[in-house]
């Protein structure tokens, strides 16, 4: 592929540059499983694989239905836990059924952009045992068509900002439920993440990811950006913005706020079992919701790993959190927004 400047203008204005020069090289060197090079989009410069060009449109121009419920946010910031909430919620609390795979009751709605083509070849040739292969091959390149052909009521989760979704989500004032988690935290877990898996193959130390991480150099960022979008949004009838640290805090509490904004309220005994189902030592052990991935060299990797808190103290050093906590103030305060104790 040419590394001269690539240019498109989607449908809604918005170019798409192709990155190049040092940054592509950087970004080439430590994400192993992105084989095509990465894109920036728009004035914020959102960062993705460079197979978003030729799904941007797709992307921008689903068509919505109103009663859609949309689940989205930063990766790493609640997201899952939340699917199989919003899942039971709209599903009369059907435990049974839940025993589907998440993934096939809720669609990732860019599954297409994460998985590079060329690693997933690689990856069915050099492990042909592998079972899940071929649903995940089938999947990645079929979920808006998946969704068109759904005719039952669709709950999507996806980590693209608002900027870059569909606009009749909020024409049609469909369901949306941003979860948000502190930057610290979701930069430690994103780390381990995209390190532990196959398709993304990070090969760089964490003191290296964080600059990545801050700069808006990683796929979906950059992350204030992306909140920032949201919580514009949060006083909208149809958004609700939440904090993945209450959930940790009061799961009863997360519950109840979420089961009223999809109008579907719950006796004491309904809370008590969606709060077992959904605490984090049970939601760590169900097969449904947990399936654990694998790295470059099909190494099982916690797909759910601790979800605490506070977890970020275990790679940021002192001279890091401080330089760290610096940044982050100054964005807290361009951004407004005030996060849980």
């Amino acid at each position: 592929m040419s590394s001269a400047p690539v240019t498109k203008v989607v449908k809604d204005a918005w170019k798409i540059s192709m990155v190049d020069g040092d940054l592509r090289n950087d970004l080439m060197k430590y994400w192993r499983g992105e084989k095509d090079g990465f894109v920036q989009v728009g004035t914020k410069k959102w960062l993705y694989p460079v197979k978003y060009v030729r799904l941007a449109e797709e992307y921008k121009n689903f068509e919505v239905r109103l009663d859609d419920v949309w689940i989205t946010g930063f990766p790493r910031s609640g997201t899952t836990v939340t699917q199989e909430l919003v899942w039971l919620l709209c599903h009369n609390l059907d435990f049974k059924a839940a025993e589907e795979d998440l993934d096939e009751r809720v669609r990732y709605y860019e599954l297409n952009l994460v998985f590079n083509d060329k690693t997933t070849e690689e990856r069915v040739k050099l492990f042909p045992e592998d079972d899940e292969l071929p649903r995940l091959t089938e999947c990645i390149g079929n979920t808006l068509k998946l969704l068109d052909e759904d005719n039952k009521r669709r709950i999507m989760k996806t980590h693209l900002p608002f900027e870059l979704l569909p606009d009749d989500i909020m024409k049609k004032g469909c369901k949306v439920i941003y979860i948000c988690r502190q930057p610290k935290d979701v930069a430690v877990s994103y780390y381990h993440y995209e390190k532990g898996s196959w398709h993304l193959d990070y090969k760089g130390d964490f003191k290296r990811y964080w600059d990545h991480f801050k700069n808006g150099e990683c796929s979906f960022g950059p992350y204030f950006e992306h909140i920032k979008q949201a919580y514009e949004k949060k006083d909208e009838p149809n958004i609700l913005f939440v904090f993945y640290e209450n959930l940790r805090k009061d799961l009863a509490g997360y519950i109840q706020k979420i089961a009223n904004f999809l109008e579907r309220p719950l006796n004491q005994d309904e809370l008590y079992k969606l709060v077992d189902h959904l605490k984090f030592e049970n939601f760590k052990k169900n097969p449904a919701v947990s399936k654990n991935t694998k790295d470059a060299d099909n190494n099982e990797v916690e797909f759910v790993r601790k979800g605490k808190v506070g977890g970020w103290k275990e790679l940021f050093t002192v001279e890091m959190n401080e330089e760290a906590d610096v940044f982050i103030e100054r964005k807290t305060r361009e951004i407004g927004i005030t996060w849980p104790k």
